[in-house]
């Protein structure tokens, strides 16, 4: 009945008569409670103080609103309307006596309560009828100064109605925010949730939640198929009232990265304020997120190297978009061309160069040392040989945890470009510097967005093996280190970053789909493929050879530089002088096999090889 009653909205005579019937009622109901003193008596009177509070309402816009929509905006016009309707009247009848003014002041009193008593009626009526079975039950995660902003900006959602609010912290657990009680992840929240009266999703109205409670609540709620959220901006959410397609999804990035990273800013700043900054790879998912952390720190120039035509004209196009007072520029170029790299330090003075060029997916790699032997080895050679030549002040290195014990093609030459790095004069000039990590979140080619496209299609996700475990970091995260290292910095050393505990690929699969709402192998299946060519269990941050020691960041750590003899130095030499001539490639292969004593290959057809 209620949902047929608030299907449309009704003309403004609607509020007049309730109104009108409201302060009748209110002047029978004083006259009964107060009856010595009636200075609303008669019929003419009664119509007198009618015709004053309507037309008193009216001029301060108080029926301009909605029923059904009102707020303490409306009460206050209703309030100033009655306020001067009363002091009319008064005026009218001659107060001038105590019992007078005690009645106006009853009068206005039971007037305003009936007033906005049967207002309020119609707003809760239509909230209840018309909403209750359609919206999305939501738990605002933060029950401060943002938590109740996010709830008013969600009061008139479409989609959402806000239960209650989630806290850790002690003091607030208990309390209630206007009406909506504040709880914590416990067993009571929990039988909640089982019964059915629970939740639908989960929205995180807090930028300072830590990564031990973002862990907590997605553990506690991803049996439930809860789906959790983060929010935009306040401003940004009350302008589109609330919709659900203005909240962030909780992505498996939330999950994976530690808490906020503090890095050296003054550092930072002397080293890359104002300089001629160059990064090749640039194009690329880490060489981009250089390119963009650098502008924090508003270098005079950046020249973006890439050979990849479509990557390197989209970070074109998202530059162009950010009013920034940094030059760039763009060069369309590979890093194994010796004229070209000659070409840009020719016409740059470089100050920096960021080589993050590289070729790293694993499988394309390993069916192709030849062209990975240039792009990784000879491409490493031919930039930080002509920066030195230059005197470049700083060369930073960007190397992966698979050049470590490598298991494969690309791991092994990722190790030889670091051994050539690491050969070079310590007399120089140039600042040489190489840093160390494990796997990209979101990085092209990496297991996350090959896993978020196979949920998109409904699956299945494909696992190689149930042991395999890799290191995370997101993308963020690395490269501000890798500018922390390049600030940081001494010449030769090798940077290895804390990578945190090396973290499952099943679990990392089965936390995806949760955070999608779905449930593994009954909405999406898990099938395991074996190990692929060159792909081993786990990843290490070490070699044999290398110690660690602390540096000034509690995130980065220094190995001892392993010293390259001049016979090893010819080899790599050699490596790519026949890697150039297009030797075969089991050939190419035991060349990589005697730089590398550690490689070894696995599940691959170069095991034989030794």
């Amino acid at each position: 009945m209620f949902q047929k009653i608030f299907k449309k909205h009704y003309s403004k005579k609607y509020a007049f008569v309730m109104d009108t019937i409201c302060l009748i009622i209110a002047m029978e109901l004083l006259r009964f409670l107060n009856g010595s003193i009636i200075v609303i008596s008669s019929d003419k009177d009664k119509l007198i103080f009618l015709f004053f509070s309507l037309v008193c309402i009216t001029l301060f816009r108080g029926y301009s609103m909605f029923l059904r929509f009102t707020t303490f905006i409306d009460i206050s016009k209703l309030s100033l309307g009655l306020i001067l309707s009363v002091a009319i009247y008064s005026y009218y009848i001659g107060a001038n006596t105590r019992a007078h003014y005690n009645y106006l002041l009853l009068l206005f009193y039971f007037s305003l309560s009936l007033l906005v008593f049967y207002r309020l009626i119609i707003k809760i009526l239509y909230n209840k009828t018309t909403k209750d079975d359609m919206l999305l039950s939501t738990l605002l995660y933060g029950a401060g100064t943002n938590g109740l902003r996010v709830k008013r900006a969600l009061d008139d959602s479409n989609s959402i109605k806000v239960v209650g609010f989630l806290d850790d912290d002690t003091t607030k657990i208990g309390r209630t925010i206007e009406g909506l009680r504040v709880q914590s992840l416990n067993n009571k929240l929990q039988n909640i949730n089982d019964k059915g009266v629970g939740v639908d999703q989960i929205i995180i109205t807090t930028n300072k939640l830590s990564q031990k409670n973002k862990n907590a609540l997605f553990n506690f709620f991803k049996s439930k198929k809860v789906k959790i959220f983060k929010v935009p901006s306040i401003d940004n959410l009350a302008i589109n009232k609330g919709s659900i397609n203005n909240l962030t999804p909780f992505k498996i990035e939330d999950l994976l990265k530690r808490d906020q990273i503090y890095i050296d800013l003054d550092k930072n700043k002397k080293l890359y304020f104002r300089k001629t900054v160059l990064v090749t790879g640039a194009a690329g998912s880490i060489g981009s997120e250089i390119v963009r952390q650098l502008l924090n720190f508003s270098p005079k120039e950046i020249i973006l190297f890439d050979n990849n035509e479509n990557s390197l004209f989209n970070i074109k196009k998202e530059l162009e978009s950010k009013k920034s007072k940094t030059n760039f520029h763009y060069l369309l170029k590979s890093v194994t061309d010796l004229n070209s790299v000659e070409f840009c330090f020719s016409k740059f003075k470089v100050d920096v160069v960021f080589h993050a060029a590289a070729y790293k997916h694993v499988y394309m790699t390993e069916n192709m040392p030849q062209p990975t032997i240039l792009n990784n080895i000879l491409g490493t050679k031919n930039v930080i040989d002509t920066a030195m030549q230059k005197d470049v002040s700083t060369f930073v290195f960007v190397s992966t945890d698979k050049a470590v014990n490598p298991s494969n093609i690309m791991g092994a030459t990722k190790r030889i470009a670091e051994m050539y790095v690491s050969s070079l004069s310590s007399e120089n000039k140039t600042k040489i510097i190489t840093t160390r990590f494990g796997n990209v979140l979101g990085s092209n080619g990496s297991v996350v967005p090959i896993f978020q496209s196979q949920i998109a299609k409904g699956g299945p996700i494909t696992v190689t093996d149930p042991k395999v475990t890799r290191f995370f970091m997101t993308i963020t995260e690395a490269c501000q280190l890798v500018l922390e290292a390049g600030a940081t910095g001494n010449h030769g050393e090798i940077y290895v970053f804390d990578m945190g505990k090396p973290v499952k690929i099943i679990d990392l699969a089965i936390n995806m789909i949760r955070l999608s709402g779905l449930i593994e192998n009954q909405d999406i299946e898990i099938k395991f493929t074996g190990l692929n060519e060159g792909e081993k269990l786990y990843e290490e941050l070490l070699t044999n050879q290398e110690n660690l020691k602390k540096s000034h960041n509690k995130l980065i750590f220094i190995a001892e530089k392993q010293k390259i003899n001049t016979k090893i130095k010819s080899m790599i030499l050699q490596l790519i002088t026949d890697a150039s001539n297009t030797k075969n490639t089991n050939s190419l292969v035991s060349s990589i096999k005697n730089i590398v004593p550690e490689f070894k290959s696995t599940n691959s057809n170069y095991k034989k090889l030794k």
